[in-house]
């Protein structure tokens, strides 16, 4: 039933993934269509404006010496063309003395009176800038929106054209004016039209599928489904202007640029398709609330969701109404497993007559109860020969560390402190030291693998190491020596990287030699690696000759040895200690000023790197040795 819930709920996912995909492609295409379509009827209406005006200005022209015909004209023409709001001729100064300075005819619509003369010094258009543009356009071009308080007392925009007399000169200009409430009207008709669908029924009440609006270029709103917004709103204010998203599509909008996008203008999340009405300075914008694209997906899918529900709740009673039919017998079954649990492996099974899957199941479970019995006996066994070999383990552990020191000489002149914790119960790390003839002999090192083989070569270094140096004075000769002995024989090819150094305790001359361990620290004002020949590990290759090295130490320095247990110290989320926070633990003592004691330097990388791991568990063995040079007094 899971599974058939989860093929269901994929099976779904991809409808619903596919549903919204083609809804969204189905919308785009739509909208995008009808918005080239609604730009083709605005800019033919617009056109038609256009074509009226250069109708009329011809008949202008002929009784262009005459403003009593070309006042009775204009009369005539906008009782023909009764989409034009009014039509305007103003002239250049003076151009008819006996009117004035000033003459503009104007003649509109919405009023019974005559063409009149609405020049004046109240209303100068000689230094309008419709006026001076109009008279600098060759074909003529479309006024910015604004309220006319002298001739409509409304909104409107006006068409204007430049007024030539017969000689080709300027003698004003001519203009057509086209009502904004006219064109919010055409434009509710144009997406009635467009879209049977009732759209801007109750546009206010923001129950509607979609709307169309258009702005000039400082984003005021020309037309509206709201028409107290026109001339007195901008549409910025309709959107989050800390949104850089819906800011940027605005900007873009106002600048005359075409595209789409969705956003959050007036409150809603909605799709946006915007262009540029080509012979104006304007934008237009459908706009289309999500809630109206994605409610017929949202109900289909709604109801084949249910649809799956109810098939699945009839699947399900089915399924379980058979499977108790099936299953019955198993109940017998279950209690004799309850007994063999318990530990009665004797425990008898109930006997079925089926020769079915349970009849199987059951003589299964008689085979598992022999199986256990015998497994039972197995694991006693065994559990005796693991714990007899822990313990072995344990007192190998013991008997290891019983060979590292764990008391280190009070001296006047050096200070020594070591520390060694396996992962496991036994490990393949070591150190020594011991001083004769007033020489501190000292040592590092790490066996390959882990567990018993470790433990052996670790040993054995251990006791080559004391038995070479009790007679050699030389690290590198001390070396080799024990790299031949390690060497033979060694058919499994263990190796133990090691580093010997002999230290003079009276002039501080250190002499040492490296079998390819990591490289000592020396701290004193600063913290550095001390320079070593790498050489080859122990027990690798028989008379390798090695190298070795010395530097002269002063009172006061430290020199700090150990393995790669320490740098390789990883945490929880496997990241790893390494050299720099090695190297800023030991800076923290350098920085106090004065030379801290060995158990200093190598607690506080102890304590630094179990800070670090937290409870992680130990990945290699952990082995740190520190000596102090004292300052003399």
């Amino acid at each position: 039933m899971l599974v058939m819930l989860a093929t269901l709920v994929v099976i779904a996912s991809i409808i619903i993934g596919i549903t919204f995909s083609a809804v969204k492609n189905a919308t785009d295409e739509r909208y995008e269509s009808v918005m080239n379509l609604v730009d083709e009827k605005l800019e033919r209406i617009l056109a038609t404006e256009e074509l009226c005006a250069r109708n009329v200005i011809d008949e202008v022209v002929y009784w262009l010496d005459s403003p009593e015909m070309m006042m009775r004209s204009l009369e005539n023409e906008l009782k023909l063309n009764n989409y034009i709001e009014g039509y305007f001729i103003a002239f250049e100064p003076e151009h008819f003395p006996q009117y004035g300075r000033w003459f503009e005819i104007y003649m509109n619509q919405n009023t019974d009176e005559h063409a009149r003369n609405i020049g004046s010094p109240d209303h100068d258009y000689l230094n309008e800038e419709w006026y001076s543009k109009g008279k600098e356009s060759k074909n003529g071009f479309w006024t910015d929106p604004y309220f006319d308080d002298i001739g409509q007392n409304d909104n409107v925009c006006s068409f204007v054209m430049p007024l030539y007399d017969k000689k080709d000169s300027i003698v004003g200009v001519f203009g057509a004016d086209m009502s904004l409430k006219w064109l919010a009207n055409e434009l509710k008709i144009i997406n009635t039209d467009t879209y049977h669908s009732g759209a801007l029924k109750n546009i206010d009440n923001k129950d509607y599928s979609f709307y169309t609006f258009i702005i000039n270029r400082d984003g005021t709103f020309i037309a509206h489904p709201q028409w107290e917004r026109v001339m007195k709103e901008n549409v910025l204010s309709y959107i989050d202007q800390h949104n850089e998203h819906d800011m940027q599509i605005i900007v873009d909008m106002i600048q005359g640029k075409e595209g789409k996008t969705s956003m959050v203008i007036d409150g809603l999340w909605a799709n946006v398709y915007y262009s540029q009405l080509e012979s104006t300075n304007w934008s237009m914008a459908i706009v289309v609330p999500m809630s109206a694209i994605w409610l017929p997906a949202l109900s289909l899918i709604s109801l084949l969701l249910l649809v799956m529900v109810i098939g699945l709740v009839v699947i399900y009673f089915f399924c379980r109404s058979n499977i108790r039919q099936v299953v019955s017998p198993l109940n017998a079954l279950a209690d004799s497993a309850d007994e063999v649990a318990k530990g009665n492996f004797d425990a008898p099974l109930p006997d079925i007559e089926r020769k079915d899957e349970v009849c199987k199941l059951r003589d299964s479970f008689a085979a598992m109860q022999q199986s256990l019995e015998q497994y039972m006996q197995d694991l006693k066994e065994q559990t005796a020969k693991e714990a007899a070999f822990e313990y072995e383990l344990d007192v190998a552990g013991k008997l290891q560390m019983s060979m590292i020191p764990h008391t280190f000489s009070e001296r006047s002149d050096i200070d020594l402190c070591g520390y060694l914790k396996p992962a496991k119960s036994i490990g393949g790390d070591l150190y020594d030291y011991f001083i004769r003839d007033d020489k501190l002999f000292f040592c590092i090192g790490d066996v390959s693998g882990k567990s018993l083989p470790a433990a052996l070569l670790m040993a054995a270094t251990h006791y080559v190491f004391r038995i070479t140096s009790g007679h050699q004075n030389d690290p590198k000769r001390i070396v080799e020596i024990m790299n031949d002995l390690l060497s033979e024989g060694n058919d499994e090819l263990m190796f133990c990287t090691f580093f010997l150094g002999v230290l003079d305790l009276k002039t501080h001359l250190l002499k040492y030699c490296n079998a390819g361990h990591e490289c000592p620290i020396l701290i004193s004002s600063e913290v550095n690696r001390i320079p070593v020949e790498c050489n080859l590990a122990l027990g690798l290759e028989e008379d390798f000759v090695y190298k070795s090295e010395e530097i002269q130490l002063s009172p006061g320095n430290v020199l700090l040895l150990y393995t790669d247990g320490l740098k390789e110290a990883a945490n929880e989320e496997l990241k790893l200690f390494e050299k720099q926070r090695m190297k800023a633990s030991l800076q923290q003592l350098v920085d106090k000023g004065q030379t801290a004691a060995a158990r200093d330097y190598v607690h506080q990388l102890v304590d630094d790197v179990a800070a670090f791991v937290k409870k992680a568990p130990q990945s290699d063995d952990l082995t740190l040795m520190a000596i102090v040079i004292k300052p003399t007094k």
